[in-house]
């Protein structure tokens, strides 16, 4: 009998051990929270390169374009090259006029040679020479025939007529021009105009007195 109550004992032993179902369930949650956590880490990675990247990138583009404003600014500033055009001379015909000195008659002949830079000039100058060729006479006979003898007169002469002629170019210049703008819109044209073209040197080719 001893031996048969033995026999009906249980086995503690095998009851006590988990499923073998749940053991596989338990290790594919490990495995999808690992995924998961991995996932999440490369997420971070990605979120964290990326504004590293725009960051860098921003700073980079404000740099280059200050830059660039920087260079414009310069070059702007940068007055423009001013390109001179070769030099036209004009010979105006031989000039002569009589002094009295003391009684006695002398005279001067001067030839003139006109240097401007613009062609328009010559269709002004060739227009008007009449009235450039008696105000040089007239320039001429006011002279005192003994400064001329110098280095110094002849200069002041030079300079005088330079003067005269330029005052006769620059005033039918303008008159030109306002005569074209009565027939233009003015409110299109700038405020500010360019320099009109005029004689630049006047040049004495020729200077005989007796």
């Amino acid at each position: 009998m001893a031996a048969g109550k033995k026999d009906e004992k249980p086995n503690k032993q095998d009851n006590d051990e988990p499923p073998v179902d749940a053991v596989v369930d338990e290790a594919k949650q490990k495995k999808k929270k690992l995924f998961m956590f991995i996932g999440l880490a490369v997420l971070l990675v990605a979120i964290s390169v990326g504004a590293t990247f725009f960051i860098v990138s921003k700073m980079l583009g404000g740099k280059s374009s200050s830059a660039d404003e920087e260079a414009s600014s310069s070059e702007s500033s940068e007055p423009a090259e001013v390109v001179v055009k070769p030099a036209i001379y004009f010979p105006l015909k031989v000039f002569t006029v009589n002094f009295d000195v003391n009684g006695r008659q002398r005279f001067l002949q001067a030839e003139l040679t006109l240097m401007y830079r613009d062609e328009v000039v010559l269709k002004t100058l060739e227009l008007h020479m009449p009235a450039v060729r008696n105000r040089l006479v007239m320039l001429l006979s006011r002279q005192v025939f003994d400064e001329l003898q110098t280095s110094e007169g002849k200069e002041r002469l030079r300079a005088a007529a330079l003067t005269e002629i330029q005052d006769i170019i620059a005033k039918e210049t303008a008159a030109s021009a306002e005569k074209t703008e009565d027939k233009e819109d003015k409110e299109d044209k700038p405020k500010e105009k360019p320099p009109e073209p005029n004689i630049e040197q006047v040049l004495f080719t020729q200077f005989v007195m007796q």
